[in-house]
């Protein structure tokens, strides 16, 4: 049997179960106008700019249906499976149009996903604003745990979409979310458009690897043309000697997409303080907080002064060796000297590789990009007792990959299909340009429905240094929470989680990119690749522990700075940045835009950047669990099993006190951030 047949019969299953439920029990079900998971054709749905306007229409005018034919209906009924229906409806479409828009390799591709998404805005506040789907499920009193879980998520988006207040505000909050989410979709869409690139001469990329320089286009002068992808920009700041052309490579990244989203982001301010403000609320981040596990921004204020006290001093420390560093590079005394901002990563790689001999570029001879994948795919393997089967289906570009991921058989061979993943990993023009989790369909186990991700990265093709693999693991471990996921509900499936939690699992992953237990399973995909001695990756964890001062005094200024956007009145975001950061030790670069192109803050983690670390107390815990052996298969199992499975089903407090058998401890978090674990 074909991969399409098997997908399409998975599909079919799915489809005849809830169709079947429907003709028994006279469900509304049948009535919703499509079966669930009709919406998703197996595969991808590769769609061109023509077939997304036709279908946007149709998509549109069907939920439109469903929704009309969910308040036809009286009393509680089978709410939670019509949401469930046309949650499957919804996604099935708008999750993969999602990817199209910052993956499709044309403009006109990109740019039809965009208006589509843009259409499609309006149908949520539609459908959360309607008040007979509030009284019904209002209404509704299940008994079961991830009924009554579904509910109160349910509840909760009625709440916060206006459902409650009256008619006249609610037309005010549709018009501010609506808007929202335009601009958010414009934001991103700016700075994936972003081509800049900065023109050096062969003297000003002195000092990077003939690699590097090789993959770099040129102008008709014989400049290297430097673009602001990853790849291209994170080994010239840590490599290049010219601290000049250093200079002008940091500005035009802190530059991207400028004026035009500085615009939308203090637009997004305003508006986001005015829904508080409907609601009776004093700010955006009372009002979003109170649905995290933080709670109130008093909550947030305290762990980030926690943090701040923590890695004042081992800032203070490293900045001062970096200096020294400089001087020495530079034969002049230290009080002569002037740390820039374009400096640190090139100094902190200086020191890594005099003191602890780690040279990042070199690593990529041990970590080819092909057998890295192969690598976190086999760690998974071991952990979690599944496999990956590479699947020909239709893609959007020839780079991307698809990979099913099976339960594991007794004798360890593919066993019943779980879900799927698609790899797209490496930069091309237009391309989402950093690395994120897309979900492109979400599981349901009450429809049979499978999920599947799709990792959106930008590695270097050639191979990873450390912090790349470290990435990869990380984006892996969002998919894995994705895929593994076991819930009723599709809106409760994998990440779906509170939005301080939702980091945990992936960083906790991390941790694989580091150990000498779990990097020995590189051998088992790629025999032919050199391997790292205990000795040198003692020196990589040295290396590592240095930096993380500067790092986490740089999280602090950035969850603190989220934070301030969205407590009190609105504020401009290029003034409150350029004040916050210029009370740093580094200060302030006049000219420079920084927020125009932190996506995080128009992306859904408005007033939630604390959650990195907040998550990284929780990530850290965990590990505690394995006691040193990070391949112990039974507890991998159990770890799926409670945090994986459980997706948003049960409150994120709860299941890490059940994997703990204990309360959360702080302790690692505070070694981590401050160099000492």
């Amino acid at each position: 049997m074909t991969s399409a047949e098997e997908s399409a019969e998975e599909t079919m299953k799915g489809a005849s179960t809830v169709a079947a439920l429907a003709i028994a029990t006279a469900s509304p079900l049948a009535a919703l106008g499509a079966a669930p998971g009709a919406a998703l054709p197996p595969g991808f749905p590769v769609l061109g700019a023509h077939q997304i306007a036709v279908r946007c229409d149709e998509e549109l005018e069907q939920r439109r249906k469903m929704l009309a034919n969910m308040e036809r209906r009286l009393g509680p009924g089978r709410i939670l499976e019509e949401f469930n229906a046309l949650a499957i409806r919804t996604g099935g479409f708008d999750d993969p149009l999602s990817v199209l828009q910052n993956a499709a390799p044309d403009e006109e591709t990109r740019s039809a996903a965009q208006t589509c998404l843009e259409k499609l805005v309006p149908f949520a506040t539609e459908l959360y604003q309607s008040p007979k789907l509030y009284a019904r499920v209002e209404a509704l009193k299940p008994t079961q745990a991830q009924d009554q879980s579904y509910r109160r998520l349910l509840m909760e988006n009625f709440e916060d979409t206006g459902a409650t207040l009256p008619p006249d505000k609610r037309g005010q909050v549709k018009a501010i979310e609506d808007e929202l989410s335009t601009l958010s979709l414009q934001f991103q869409k700016n700075m994936n458009d972003v081509a800049t690139t900065v023109a050096l001469t062969p003297a000003q990329v002195e000092g990077l690897s003939e690699d590097w320089r090789n993959a770099r286009k040129r102008d008709a002068d014989g400049n290297y043309l430097v673009s602001l992808d990853y790849p291209s920009y994170g080994p010239f700041m840590e490599s290049a000697l010219d601290a000049d052309a250093r200079r002008r490579v940091w500005t035009a990244f802190q530059n991207r997409a400028g004026t035009p989203n500085l615009e939308l982001l203090d637009r997004a301010l305003v508006l986001r303080s005015e829904l508080a403000q409907v609601y009776g609320f004093p700010d955006f981040a009372t009002f979003s907080l109170r649905r995290k596990m933080a709670g109130s921004p008093q909550a947030v204020a305290d762990f980030l002064l926690s943090v701040k006290s923590a890695v004042d001093e081992v800032e203070a420390g490293e900045l001062e060796e970096l200096r020294q560093e400089k001087a020495s590079l530079a034969g002049v005394a230290a009080a002569d000297v002037r740390l820039e901002r374009w400096d640190i990563s090139f100094l902190q790689q200086r020191v890594k590789h005099n003191r602890f001999h780690v040279d990042q570029e070199a690593l990529r001879t041990y970590f080819p990009t092909d057998a890295s994948v192969g690598f976190v795919m086999r760690v998974a393997e071991k952990l979690y007792a599944i496999r990956f089967v590479r699947r020909d289906v239709a893609l959007w570009h020839p780079d991307v990959r698809y990979y099913e991921v099976m339960e594991q058989g007794p004798k360890g061979e593919p066993g019943a299909l779980i879900g799927g993943i698609y790899l797209d990993l490496f930069p091309r023009e237009g391309k989402y340009s950093h690395a994120a989790a897309f979900g492109v369909r979400n599981g349901s186990v009450l429809t049979g429905q499978h999920p599947i991700k799709a990792l959106l990265c930008n590695f270097n093709s050639r191979g990873l240094n450390q912090s790349e693999l470290e990435t990869l693991t990380h984006e892996f471990g969002h998919a894995l929470h994705g895929v593994l996921s076991k819930t009723r509900y599709a809106d409760q499936s994998g990440t779906a989680v509170r939005l301080d939690f939702v980091e945990a699992p992936s960083q906790m992953f991390e941790e694989w990119a580091r150990r000498e237990q779990s990097l020995r399973v590189f051998a088992e995909v790629c025999p032919q690749c050199p391997v790292l001695g205990a000795q040198q990756l003692e020196q990589l964890a040295a290396a590592r522990r240095f930096g993380m001062g500067v790092q986490y005094a740089r999280q602090w200024l950035y969850a603190s700075y989220d934070l301030a956007l969205h407590t009190g009145a609105p504020k401009s975001a290029l003034a409150t940045w350029a004040q916050m950061e210029g009370a740093s030790r580094l200060g302030h670069v006049a000219g420079t835009m920084f927020p125009a192109s932190l996506g995080h803050i128009m992306g859904g983690y408005e007033a939630g950047l604390y959650s990195y670390m907040w998550s990284q107390v929780l990530a850290l815990d965990m590990l505690s669990v394995f006691h040193g052996n990070l391949l112990d298969a039974a507890v991998g199992r159990r770890y799926r099993h409670i945090i994986l499975e459980s997706g948003g089903s049960r409150p994120p407090q709860e299941l890490v006190e059940e994997f703990l058998g204990r309360k959360p401890s702080s302790d690692a978090f505070y070694a981590e951030i401050t160099g000492k674990r």
